[in-house]
C-alpha cells in the first residue's frame, strides 16, 4: 500500500472550535492545498457536535507537512454573507469540500452548500494572503446554461485569464471573470466534446476535484470517480491532462485509478456519513513541487491525508484520448 500522511483531527480543529472535540464524532476531511515557497496552506472540512454542522477550517503546514501550532482558523465562522432574501438556510450555513485556488497574487477558496432544494449553490472567497481572514463578501458561481440542480467539483484554473472544468465527460471549458465583487457568470469556451476511453467502463465516470496545476505545456487535474460495489459506492481517484493552450483541448485520460493510500480500507470510526457510500478516497488538491505531486484527499468522510505520487506514476495511468464519434464538435 502507498504511505500517506494521515492527519489527526483533533490536530485540525481551531481553538475557536475545541469543544467540538468532545461533543460526539469528529470528522475532518476532503482537504485543498496550495503552497507558499516553504509552507503550505490547507483547507479542509469539519463535520462535528451534535448537530453534524458542515463548515470549513484553514491552516498552514510547513516545509515537512507539520501542521503549524495555532494556525488553524475556523473560517466558515468568519463568513459574512450579504442578505439572499430566500428561506433555505443550507445557502449560507452549509459549507462542503473547499478547494484552494490562486490566480497571480491573490488566493481564494471556493465550496458548495450541499444537496438541497431547490438547488445548491457555490461560491468564491477571496482571502488575505497573510491572515488569511475573508476580503469582502462570497461571490456566487453562476452557469446560466446549467438546469442541474446539484452543482459542484467544477475545477478553476489559469494564469492570464481565468478558466474552468465543469465536466469531464462530456467535457467541457468556461470561462469567468473576477472582476466587481457580484455574481460571477461563467460562459461557454470549448463547446461539450465526447472523448473514447475504457476508464469509465470499470470505474465510472470522471468528475471534478482539484484545481488542475501547470506543468510544462499541459494542465494536470487531479479528480474523482465514483462506481457501484458491493459494499456501496466506491469513490476513486484518477488523473487527466488538457493543453495549456486556448481552447485547452484535452490529451489524455486515465486508463485505471491512481495509487493514494487509505490505511483503513473500509473501516470507520463514525457511523456514515451516507450510508450508500464505501471506500472514499477524495482528491480535492494536487501541488508539483520539488519533481513530486503532493496531492490532499479525504479518506471515507473521516480524515484529510496528502500522498506523494511521482511523474512516473501519472504518465504510467494515462492514455491518449480521443474523440468519439458523435462528438458534437
Amino acid at each position: 500500500m502507498k504511505e500517506c500522511l494521515v492527519f489527526q483531527n483533533e490536530d485540525l480543529l481551531p481553538e475557536a472550535w475545541r469543544h467540538l472535540a468532545g461533543a460526539g464524532p469528529l470528522r475532518t476531511f476532503n482537504p485543498g492545498l496550495i503552497d507558499e515557497g516553504s509552507s503550505w496552506i490547507f483547507a479542509y472540512r469539519v463535520v462535528a457536535g451534535p448537530d453534524w454542522q458542515r463548515r470549513i477550517a484553514l491552516c498552514r503546514l510547513d516545509a515537512q507537512l507539520n501542521i503549524i501550532p495555532g494556525s488553524q482558523i475556523p473560517l466558515s465562522d468568519q463568513i459574512t454573507f450579504e442578505d439572499r432574501g430566500d428561506d433555505v438556510p443550507e445557502t449560507t450555513t452549509w459549507f462542503a469540500d473547499p478547494r484552494l485556488y490562486r490566480f497571480g497574487n491573490r488566493i481564494f477558496v471556493y465550496w458548495n452548500s450541499g444537496w438541497h432544494e431547490p438547488r445548491n449553490h457555490q461560491f468564491l472567497q477571496e482571502l488575505e494572503p497573510i491572515s488569511l481572514r475573508p476580503l469582502g463578501r462570497p461571490r456566487e458561481l453562476n452557469f446560466p446554461a446549467s438546469d442541474r440542480k446539484l452543482e459542484k467539483n467544477w475545477m478553476l484554473f489559469g494564469e492570464e485569464r481565468t478558466h474552468a472544468v465543469y465536466s469531464v465527460s462530456p467535457y467541457r471549458i468556461l470561462d469567468f471573470s473576477l472582476d466587481g465583487d457580484g455574481p460571477i457568470a461563467f460562459r461557454e469556451n470549448l463547446p461539450a466534446r465526447n472523448h473514447q476511453g475504457t476508464y469509465a467502463t470499470h470505474h465510472g465516470g470522471l468528475r471534478g476535484g482539484a484545481p488542475p496545476q501547470r506543468v510544462g505545456e499541459h494542465y494536470y487535474a487531479f479528480c474523482h470517480s465514483v462506481h457501484a460495489a458491493p459494499e456501496g459506492y466506491r469513490y476513486e481517484p484518477a488523473v487527466f491532462r488538457f493543453s495549456a493552450q486556448p481552447p485547452f483541448e484535452l490529451v489524455d485520460l486515465p486508463t485505471k485509478p491512481l495509487a493514494l493510500g487509505n490505511p483503513f480500507g473500509l473501516n470507520r470510526t463514525f457511523p456514515k456519513l451516507n450510508p450508500a457510500v464505501g471506500e472514499v478516497i477524495y482528491p480535492s488538491g494536487a501541488i508539483f513541487r520539488q519533481n513530486m505531486w503532493h496531492v490532499s484527499y479525504g479518506i471515507n468522510d473521516e480524515h484529510c491525508a496528502i500522498a506523494l505520487v511521482s511523474p512516473v506514476e501519472v504518465t504510467a495511468s494515462l492514455q491518449s484520448a480521443t474523440l468519439r464519434p458523435d462528438s458534437k464538435y
